[in-house]
């Protein structure tokens, strides 16, 4: 067994080196996918894609009626904007009450929970960005290793994944207000054609991938030395 610290963010492995000269500190980041499945999702044309993408659980702390409400008011502006909720919760009858509501009910899909990631890689082909208008998680990874930007509230308490923002790809917004959230998501739908990102994407298979989690964790209990797999040959 090791003596050293395991840390879970690239950021705090960083700190405790600096804090514990000499020690060994190995790095196991929080990941969902092998990284042979972490790719970009391509889409069919350069402005094929039309749709804000919220993955997650429809919760009061998720602030899904924020990003409700800063689509239909983006809406006004880019008419063929679609926002695709996939999840569910206890206020999905609250969301489809408001979606009606501000007018948007038939800009606005739910297609339930999915898990299947071929199938999520379908809905991010279509997607423009994504959306995370409460506290951010490993949606982040999710999302950029498909290559497709999140929109994020400012001042959330983030899970540690929020150091993906060091790719560029994570694009913040003041929190609670709608107005803010829409000129977020206009400023992305004029810039759908550059994506996917395959820079961020290339950035997260290397660094937030099933592989480099065990690698993180294995290196620990063989108390070998940590291996930097994440840096480019």
């Amino acid at each position: 067994m090791s003596a050293g610290t395991i840390s879970y963010t690239y950021r705090d492995a960083e700190k405790a080196k600096h804090d514990l000269p000499g020690a060994p500190v190995w790095t196991a980041p929080n990941s969902l996918y092998r990284n042979d499945d972490i790719e970009p999702a391509a889409a069919s044309a350069p402005y094929g894609r039309t749709d804000i993408i919220y993955v997650g659980r429809f919760a009061p702390s998720k602030k899904v009626k924020l990003l409700i409400q800063g689509f239909a008011e983006a809406a006004k502006s880019a008419n063929d904007i679609r926002l695709k909720l996939i999840g569910g919760g206890a206020e999905e009858d609250e969301l489809r009450a408001l979606a009606k509501l501000l007018g948007v009910e038939d800009k606005i899909s739910f297609p339930g929970w999915i898990d299947d990631l071929g199938e999520l890689r379908t809905h991010y082909s279509t997607a423009f960005c994504s959306a995370s208008p409460g506290f951010a998680g490993l949606g982040l990874t999710q999302s950029l290793g498909f290559g497709i930007p999140m929109i994020v509230a400012r001042d959330e308490p983030h899970s540690p994944e929020i150091e993906l923002e060091e790719t560029g790809a994570v694009h913040y917004f003041d929190s609670d207000s709608p107005l803010a959230l829409s000129t977020a998501i206009l400023a992305l739908w004029k810039d759908r054609a550059k994506l996917p990102d395959t820079e961020a994407s290339a950035f997260t298979k290397r660094r937030y991938s099933a592989e480099a989690m065990a690698e993180g964790i294995e290196s620990a209990l063989l108390d070998r030395q940590p291996r930097d797999i994440y840096v480019e040959a």
